[in-house]
């Protein structure tokens, strides 16, 4: 009866179109993944008379068009089938933009920026997130674009599972001539999905109200409450002026939403939002996806870090416009305009929501 359609690969946002000649008039029923498929807004289905020819046609494929296509085809003698599966690859289009062009401008703004509030001296900026993220390779990486050089302040955790950060320690953000920027980062203990080891989600919630103090080296087996390192009065100043979780895009598409990271996570992201405290969260390791470590002006384009952008958002309760892709330096030797680009997005944003946040309003 002819010559089945084939296997098919697109793009987002690109037309699927299957076809089937016959040598003689049949009828047919085309199908996907077992349920009978009909003409609406997205599909076309034509059978002109007298049936010797099936075409189906998707103008523009999203990802749930990924499936097993089937076009039955009978006639009184019997009844003959084929099928082809449909994949969806990346984006056609980037569907958020990254502009290279505007390193300077935006380095600059942040050089000069100042916080709104006056009872503000820096905005804090609290990294958190599971052992190996990212959390200290965030503050060096920043650290690197505003010098201009590779920065190696904050020791980055291995891959042994354990926390290499321990104490609660502030980084300062420093330009090339060594001068404070007005916003620092606050690196915590990384978090564990066991009841025990790692930080405690009780002294994360205390950091961000601003009672530890630096230089807390943290107890898996018991919260801060009191003692030196406790303050009872924090200032506006001294609090958490913006919640940074950090986690890595592929580990985000393993964890189930009852696993005991993301509970811990969504627990801190509670506190923060009844705070009123901004949030944001960093996808680091995109690298590992391999169109955007073969290029990556591809991240955008990437189906893989939209996917993990999603499971993200509804795993944590974060907005989309509140994750931020990044690669952090970790093998390089010298800075690239691309890490630069999405890490100064990313800062970018963070600053102003952490600015938002310390704003007092008119009375």
């Amino acid at each position: 009866m002819g010559q089945a359609p084939s296997d098919a690969s697109v793009k987002r946002g690109q037309a699927i179109t299957f076809r089937w000649d016959t040598n003689c008039g049949v009828y047919g029923t085309w199908k996907k993944d077992g349920l009978t498929l009909h003409s609406d807004d997205r599909i076309i289905i034509t059978e002109p008379t007298p049936h010797l020819c099936f075409k189906l046609t998707i103008p523009n494929a999203t990802e749930e068009d990924e499936g097993e296509y089937t076009l039955e085809l009978s006639k009184w003698r019997g009844r003959v089938s084929g099928s082809a599966k449909v994949k969806v690859l990346d984006y056609a289009v980037a569907w958020r933009k990254i502009d290279h062009q505007g390193n300077d401008k935006v380095k600059t703004a942040l050089r000069e920026f100042t916080p709104s509030n006056p009872e503000t001296q820096r905005l804090r900026l609290l990294l958190h997130g599971p052992v190996g993220a990212g959390k200290s390779s965030m503050a060096n990486s920043v650290n690197s674009v505003f010098q201009g050089r590779m920065n190696v302040k904050a020791h980055a955790a291995p891959s042994t599972g354990k926390s290499e950060t321990t104490r609660y320690k502030m980084y300062e953000i420093k330009d090339e001539q060594g001068r404070e920027m007005s916003f620092v980062f606050n690196d915590i203990m990384g978090l564990e999905g066991t009841e025990t080891g790692g930080v405690l989600t009780a002294d994360i919630i205390s950091a961000i109200k601003g009672h530890i103090k630096d230089g807390y080296e943290f107890n898996p087996s018991s919260p801060l409450s009191c003692g030196l390192y406790y303050n009872n009065n924090p200032t506006l100043d001294e609090k958490v002026h913006c919640l940074v979780s950090v986690i890595p895009a592929n580990r985000i598409l393993l964890l189930e939403e009852d696993h005991g990271l993301i509970k811990k996570m969504r627990e801190v992201r509670d506190v923060a939002k009844n705070l009123d405290i901004p949030h944001v969260v960093l996808l680091t390791h995109v690298d590992n996806c391999p169109l955007v470590k073969e290029d990556l002006d591809k991240l955008y384009f990437s189906k893989k870090i939209k996917k993990a952008m999603e499971n993200c958002s509804i795993k944590l309760g974060v907005p989309m416009n509140r994750i931020f892709p990044v690669k952090n330096y970790h093998e390089e030797n010298s800075l690239d305009k691309k890490v630069d680009s999405v890490i100064l997005d990313a800062l970018n944003n963070i600053v102003n929501f952490a600015n938002d946040y310390v704003i007092r309003p008119i009375e």
